[in-house]
């Protein structure tokens, strides 16, 4: 059973498909985003455009989840689950447990590190994640920008410079949303310039 109203399309799923006792669910679509969402309080939402979603459990279910997200416990020491319950030794045997498929292909290791203008330029790692003059820093007391470079760092290394700047701005956009959760209002620093060339400059 279905229902259609205007943007919002409400179905009714079978019980076995969820884990709510009230299995109703909505999703919602915009002009870039898709937002999948019960009466419960569990949501994914997804910004097309960005390739960018995030995951919002309710509170009832703290620290019951378990898997490549984590644990939802707000304990950093416990994040890295294997599906058996003990905790992963390494990121990579982390990842490799939760696999559904052995026909996944594994991804290559990135790089130890890499310096230079990728680094620095104007979507670079260090001038959005370290500078404090960049349009994040207002929210690095909130959220903290360290993983952001990290992350940030490795998937620079070694790839052609549209990606370098998409992914930069990936993870600002994954920053923000942080930082808007945590009451931090900030600005995307990234604009989008099409479609079809998927290119991404940084916004002065």
């Amino acid at each position: 059973m279905g229902k259609l109203t205007g943007m919002e399309v409400k179905t009714s799923c079978p019980a076995a498909a969820t884990a709510d006792r009230e299995p109703l669910v909505a999703v919602r679509r915009s002009a870039h985003t898709v937002e999948v969402s019960n009466q419960n309080g569990v949501s994914v939402s997804c910004d097309l455009s960005l390739d960018l979603c995030s995951l919002t459990l309710d509170g009832w279910l703290h620290g019951t989840s378990v898997g490549l997200l984590g644990t939802n416990d707000n304990e950093g020491g416990n994040d890295s689950p294997l599906p058996h319950g003990s905790q992963a030794a390494s990121r990579a045997h982390f990842l490799r447990s939760w696999q559904i498929s052995s026909n996944c292909s594994r991804a290559p290791d990135p790089p130890e590190g890499c310096s230079g203008a990728a680094l620095q330029g104007p979507a670079g790692c260090q001038t959005l994640f370290s500078s404090p003059h960049s349009p994040l820093s207002s929210c690095f007391r909130v959220v903290d920008p360290g993983q952001f470079l990290s992350v940030c760092k490795k998937s620079h290394c070694g790839s052609p410079r549209v990606p370098m700047v998409r992914s930069s701005c990936r993870l600002a956009a994954a920053f923000v949303h942080l930082c808007q959760r945590n009451h931090v209002p900030l600005d995307l620093p990234c604009i989008h310039e099409g479609e079809r060339s998927g290119d991404h400059l940084y916004r002065g």
